[in-house]
């Protein structure tokens, strides 16, 4: 059985803010989603976006299409 319970986190102990259809001491297990991201996390691929606009401005010497097999296929 599955039931989402919202809860606050108070004095080390989950507190739900209403009541549960559950005998004491029930044992469950707490499933915990985040909201915080880590910094490396990049679920929408903006920063990746962005790392590559920059290297294609400042790295590229020639168009890429006229040299695409090279930029592609580096060896």
């Amino acid at each position: 059985m599955v039931i989402a319970v919202k809860a606050i986190y108070e004095d080390g102990v989950f507190k739900p803010k209403e009541p549960l259809q559950l005998e004491e001491r029930t044992e469950v297990e707490v499933l915990i989603p985040t909201t915080a991201q880590p910094e490396d996390d990049d679920p929408t691929g903006w920063t990746a976006a962005d790392e590559l606009i920059g290297f294609i401005k400042d790295g590229l010497k020639e168009p890429v299409g006229e040299q695409h097999d090279k930029h592609l296929y580096r060896r």
